[in-house]
C-alpha cells in the first residue's frame, strides 16, 4: 500500500489521484471565487487531521497530517505559504516508515503560484520535487530513488496548480456554479506530470465527526486511479464544512487492501466563524 498517495489525496480532495493525463485548457479550470472578502483561509490557520486505517483485525489511527497557512514574502512579493506535513505515528514506525511534506507559495494579490516543494520518504522509497514557476512553464527538478535526479519543463496556464496550492483553491470553489450530481475536471502538477482529476458534487449533507459533533457539509466525490493502491471501482469522498472556511472535516478512500479515513482533529486560526456545527 502506498501511504504517500493517501497524503496526496488529502491535499486536493483532500487529496488527489490521477484520473487522466494530458495538457490543460480552460475546460479544466475550477469555478473559483477568490475575492479577498470571501477567501476561505488566512495566514495563521492550522488544521490537524487524524488518519485511520481499517483492514481485517487492524482498526486504528495510524498517522497524522497537519496543514498550515502562513503569510510571508517570497522574491519580494507578498505571498501565502501553505504546507502539509504527514507522518506515521511512532508506535508504527518500527513496522513502516513514512514522511510526506508539501510546501507551496503563491501571491496574496492574484494567487499566482511561485514555488512548490515535496519531500517524500516511504519505506525504502524517497522522492523530492522542486518547482520554479516561469511565465509560461514550470521548471521541475525531480529526484527519486528509482530514476535519480532529472529536470523537466511542465506546461503552465491559469488552470494549473501544484498539488499543494490546489488544496487551497478547492476550498474557494464557487458552489453556486456547481450542480448536484455534476462531474467536473481540475488540473494539477505533481512529480514530472500534469494531471487531471474529475470530481462530483453531491450537495449539502450532515456528517457526524468523532469529537466534533454533527457538521453541515458540502460532499464531493473524487475519482481515484486503478493501480497498486486503489481498485479504481469507487471514489474518494470528502466533506467540507458549509461555512466560509470550507474546512475538510472528513474523507474516506477505498483501497485494494482495507480502507483509509481522515477526520479533522483540530482547527485554529480560521478566517471565518465555524458556523457549520449542527446543534
Amino acid at each position: 500500500m502506498r501511504l504517500s498517495r493517501l497524503f496526496i489525496l488529502l491535499v486536493s480532495a483532500l487529496l488527489t489521484g490521477a484520473a487522466a493525463f494530458g495538457a490543460t485548457d480552460e475546460k479544466n479550470c475550477l469555478p473559483l471565487k477568490l475575492d479577498k472578502e470571501s477567501l476561505a483561509f488566512k495566514g495563521g490557520e492550522r488544521l490537524v487531521f487524524t488518519i485511520h486505517y481499517k483492514w481485517g483485525l487492524i482498526n486504528a489511527d495510524v498517522a497524522q497530517a497537519t496543514l498550515r497557512m502562513d503569510s510571508t514574502v517570497f522574491n519580494g512579493r507578498s505571498c501565502y505559504h501553505g504546507s502539509l506535513k504527514g507522518k506515521i505515528q511512532k508506535v508504527y514506525e518500527s513496522v513502516f516508515k513514512l514522511k510526506e511534506d508539501f510546501d507551496c507559495w503563491f501571491t496574496t494579490d492574484d494567487f499566482k503560484p511561485m514555488r512548490f516543494s515535496r519531500d517524500c520518504r516511504e519505506g525504502n522509497y524517497w522522492c523530492t520535487n522542486l518547482y520554479t514557476y516561469k511565465s509560461d512553464h514550470i521548471e521541475a527538478l525531480v529526484n527519486n530513488s528509482r530514476k535519480g535526479e532529472f529536470t523537466v519543463e511542465l506546461p503552465l496556464d491559469k488552470c494549473t496548480y501544484d498539488v499543494a496550492s490546489l488544496f487551497f483553491m478547492v476550498r474557494n470553489m464557487d458552489i453556486t456554479r456547481l450542480k448536484a450530481g455534476g462531474r467536473y475536471p481540475m488540473s494539477y502538477a505533481c512529480d514530472h506530470k500534469v494531471r487531471v482529476i474529475y470530481f462530483k458534487y453531491y450537495g449539502v449533507e450532515n456528517k457526524k465527526i468523532s469529537g466534533k459533533g454533527t457538521i453541515r457539509c458540502h460532499k464531493f466525490g473524487f475519482e481515484v486511479p486503478k493501480g497498486e493502491a486503489f481498485d479504481g471501482d469507487d471514489s474518494l469522498y470528502a466533506w467540507f464544512s458549509d461555512d466560509g472556511n470550507r474546512v475538510p472535516v472528513y474523507f474516506v478512500a477505498p483501497l485494494r487492501i482495507g480502507q483509509v479515513r481522515g477526520r479533522l482533529n483540530d482547527a485554529t486560526g480560521l478566517r471565518h466563524p465555524f458556523t457549520s456545527v449542527v446543534e
